[in-house]
């Protein structure tokens, strides 16, 4: 079983601990899960103050670490591979895009960055992510496969994206604990190739696409625009062949540029896609999973078990490139051939499936208790206090 079993099952036993301070309320919610559509709930949010917004999120950290879960353990558990202060990790920084000037001298169309909610990248996002199932999660940090860190992408302490989280099942720092244990699953075998498919999605227009990236592009498996910039960016940085082709490329030697790149992005997408899949499953249940990976969930679950929860296990047992599919077909056999192992897997996803209604039932109980459901609109701000010696 996991280090973290023993936890996990406490908590599920012994449900409301009084001594912990947890409102009577939220063990009430606990066995109900909440009904309300996402839009009332919205609703509900909006009708609170920010300084009762900010509040009810702090409520909810406090609550959710003294709900002593094995999704909350887990976290915590992650968040200790970190030595420094979250305040220390970097933010993100706009995604690069390749020269056109460098790669691309031939055929220098300028590189011009849309609107994050330009109706052409909201387009073009909304068609290469098709394929990438919603979790429900908002996540204010990533790990940057090229770079080999933790980042900040969002604004860690918005109550609005804490909140909505947990009403969706993740725990207050979840998001954080998944980027710090995809890290502890990298070697770093694949590092190059996932920095050059970094760099950010354009087309022939010169237009740079917010939110998408070369990784996503040749991930999302849909027609797509593939200017010599982009290509010869990937070959020059990873092949150093700055002859074979050079811009503009003629259409008759395109299928064997694409086909060059593609032995590139393969061994990354294999590396990647792995590690983030293994990641999603080690905190959260019944998660979508993605990159064809959701076939393998009780047996992510399992192999998790199978090593304690621990990453750094885990890690030196996964494959590179070259072996992957042999990796997962001879893996996948040996769960499957292994009873008891199986059902630790899917008693694994169980307590964590439990566990994320554990943390909405948390978060509505408190939207509860803090009135916003019994609302029709936002009060008006109280009027600001008067000092004593202005009163005379």
């Amino acid at each position: 079983m996991s280090r973290f079993a023993g936890t996990a099952a406490l908590a599920l036993l012994v449900g409301h601990n009084p001594a912990l301070g947890l409102a009577p309320a939220q063990d009430k919610a606990a066995t109900a899960k909440p009904e309300l559509s996402e839009e009332r709930l919205r609703e509900a949010w909006s009708f609170l103050l920010p300084n009762e917004q900010e509040d009810a999120a702090n409520y909810l950290r406090e609550s959710a670490r003294h709900l002593e879960s094995f999704q909350q353990g887990l976290i915590d558990f992650a968040l200790s591979l970190e030595p420094r202060d979250r305040s220390q990790l970097p933010i993100a920084a706009p995604t690069p895009f390749f020269a056109p000037e460098l790669h691309a001298p031939g055929q220098p169309i300028a590189r011009q960055r849309l609107n994050e909610d330009d109706s052409r990248a909201k387009k073009q996002r909304a068609k290469m992510l098709a394929a990438v199932p919603k979790t429900g999660l908002v996540s204010a940090w990533s790990y940057d496969w090229g770079a080999r860190e933790v980042q900040r992408c969002g604004d860690d302490l918005d109550p609005t994206r804490v909140f909505f989280n947990a009403l969706a099942g993740f725990a207050p720092d979840l998001d954080l604990g998944q980027a710090l244990i995809e890290r502890a699953l990298d070697d770093g075998a694949q590092q190059k190739s996932l920095a050059a498919f970094s760099h950010a999605y354009t087309d022939r227009s010169g237009n740079v696409y917010p939110g998408l990236t070369l990784y996503d592009a040749w991930c999302s498996a849909t027609e797509m625009e593939m200017p010599d910039v982009d290509v010869l960016g990937v070959i020059h940085t990873l092949a150093d062949d700055w002859k074979t082709w050079v811009a503009p490329v003629p259409d008759s030697r395109h299928d064997a540029l694409y086909a060059k790149v593609f032995t590139y992005f393969q061994p990354a997408k294999r590396h990647r896609g792995l590690r983030t899949a293994l990641a999603m499953s080690f905190f959260s249940g019944s998660i979508a999973l993605r990159d064809g990976y959701m076939g393998h969930r009780d047996r992510f679950h399992s192999f998790w078990d199978e090593n304690g929860s621990l990453p750094e296990k885990l890690a030196a047992q996964l494959p590179d490139s070259e072996r992957w599919a042999e990796f997962l077909e001879k893996w996948s056999e040996r769960i499957d051939n292994d009873t008891p192992l199986t059902l630790r897997g899917q008693t694994r996803r169980a307590t964590l499936d439990q566990d994320a209604e554990r943390v909405r039932a948390t978060a509505l109980a408190i939207l509860k208790e803090f009135g916003a459901l019994d609302r029709k609109s936002r009060p008006p701000p109280p009027a600001p206090r008067v000092p004593e010696e202005h009163k005379k």
